[in-house]
C-alpha cells in the first residue's frame, strides 16, 4: 500500500518509482544518448547478444562486432543479417596483429587467449576449457581508423575475459576519438597474466575516462563474493 501511494504521488508530480538496480542496458542507453553516441565498437561479441540487446533497447547507430571463435561467429553473422549498419568481423582484438591460439570454454563466452586459472574453474564448472582454435588477430588501431568519419562519436565496449589490457594497447590512436568505454573489470586472479581490477582502473583514468556505472556478472556461488563486475566509464 505504501509503494503504491508513492508511485501515486510522483506521478502526480511527474515522476515515474523504479526498483533501484545496478547500472543495466537502459542506463546505458541514457548514457548514449546524452553524449551523442552513434557507433558502438562490440569487443568480445560471442554470439551477438551484447548488439542484440541495443537494439532493442532503442540503439539505431553502427555496430562492429568482433568474434574470433568459429562457431560463436557464424551465429554472430545470423544476428546480423538484415541489419545494414551492424557489421561482423571474425577476428580478436589485441596488441599486435597475427594469429593466436584461443582457448574455447564449455559455456562459448568464458573463451580466452589466456589460460584459465583453478579460481575460475572451480566457481563455474560449465566455464572448462574443451578446445582450441587458431584465431585471427587484429589491432583496433588498423581496423578501425581508416574508415572513421569526422563525425563518428565512439562507444567501446570489451569483453575479452583477462585480455582487456592487450586490446586497449593495440587501440592507442583510437582511444582519444572514444566517447566512453564499456569494459569487464576483475576483482580477483581468473585468467593468467590479466590485470586486475586496480590496474586497469590505472590505465582507464590515465586516457582521460571516469566510471559512471558498475554492474556485477560474476558471483562466487557459496559466497555471493562479486568476482567480476562491468564498469561504464565517459571522458572526465
Amino acid at each position: 500500500m505504501v509503494r503504491r501511494a508513492i508511485r501515486f504521488v510522483a506521478s502526480k508530480l511527474g515522476y515515474e518509482v523504479h526498483k533501484a538496480a545496478w547500472f543495466g542496458p537502459h542506463s546505458k542507453l541514457e548514457v548514449m544518448r546524452r553524449i551523442g553516441i552513434n557507433f558502438v565498437l562490440d569487443v568480445g561479441a560471442n554470439d551477438g547478444v551484447y548488439a542484440a540487446d541495443l537494439r532493442r533497447h532503442g540503439f539505431k547507430g553502427k555496430i562492429w562486432s568482433y568474434e574470433p571463435m568459429r562457431e560463436a561467429f557464424r551465429k554472430l553473422e545470423r544476428a546480423s543479417a538484415g541489419d545494414q549498419l551492424w557489421k561482423a568481423i571474425n577476428c580478436g582484438c589485441g596488441a599486435r596483429k597475427g594469429t593466436a591460439e584461443f582457448n574455447v570454454s564449455k559455456n562459448s563466452y568464458s573463451s580466452s587467449l589466456l589460460p584459465m586459472l583453478e579460481m575460475h574453474r572451480a566457481n563455474a564448472p560449465e566455464a572448462e576449457y574443451v578446445s582450441k582454435e587458431s584465431v585471427s588477430i587484429c589491432t583496433l588501431d588498423e581496423s578501425v581508423m581508416p574508415h572513421l568519419g569526422s563525425d563518428d562519436r565512439l562507444w567501446l565496449k570489451i569483453d575479452t575475459q583477462g585480455y582487456e589490457g592487450e586490446v586497449l594497447k593495440g587501440a592507442e590512436r583510437l582511444m582519444p576519438r572514444v566517447e566512453a568505454l564499456e569494459c569487464e573489470l576483475t576483482l580477483v586472479p581468473l585468467y593468467e597474466g590479466q590485470l586486475l581490477i586496480d590496474e586497469m582502473l590505472r590505465v582507464i583514468y590515465r586516457m582521460g575516462f571516469r566510471m559512471v556505472g558498475l554492474s556485477p556478472v560474476f558471483f562466487e556461488p557459496g559466497t555471493s563474493y562479486i568476482l567480476q563486475v562491468d564498469g561504464t566509464f565517459v571522458r572526465a
